[in-house]
């Protein structure tokens, strides 16, 4: 007779949960990392501009965070708008920022997405793949998949 001790369960389940608490502590420092690195860019950019000539002592350079590979946040905006629908820039971003698990009270960050997600509207909408309709707020537009594009009919 076999136990459930003896196929290893309490010990799998154990070390998957450690293994998920690890990744969110993973992910909680990338992110303080990022904040932290965007700073100490900032202070050296405003130093520079002063005039500041004297080095930093540590010159160490914090990778660059890719938030999106080549071409996966239009691949995210054409699905989006081909399954959901029309939707403005700030409700692309708030879809995007729920998918990846992120908190959307992070001014910089929803900056950041916002000026991404506009970048890639913008060349969605250069290509003639999506339209963009003014709406009653300034400034803001609806996008909606092109009918005449190849994308309206999801290839």
């Amino acid at each position: 007779m076999r136990t459930s001790t003896e196929t290893y369960e309490h010990t799998i389940n154990g070390l998957r949960q450690k293994r998920t608490e690890l990744m969110q502590e993973m992910a909680v420092l990338q992110e303080k990392l990022s904040v932290l690195s965007n700073d100490l860019d900032a202070i050296n950019h405003v130093l520079t501009r002063f005039g500041d000539t004297q080095t930093a002592d540590v010159t160490t350079r914090v990778p660059r965070i890719v938030l999106f590979y080549r071409g996966q946040l239009q691949q995210f905006i054409l699905t989006e708008l081909r399954e959901r629908g029309p939707a403005t820039t700030r409700e692309l971003c708030e879809r995007l920022v729920s998918l990846e698990n992120k908190d959307k009270r992070d001014q910089r960050m929803m900056a950041d997405i916002v000026s991404r997600v506009g970048k890639a509207l913008r060349r969605l909408h250069n290509s003639g793949i999506i339209i963009g309709k003014k709406t009653q707020r300034m400034g803001q537009y609806l996008w909606q998949i092109s009918s005449s594009s190849p994308a309206a009919s999801g290839q």
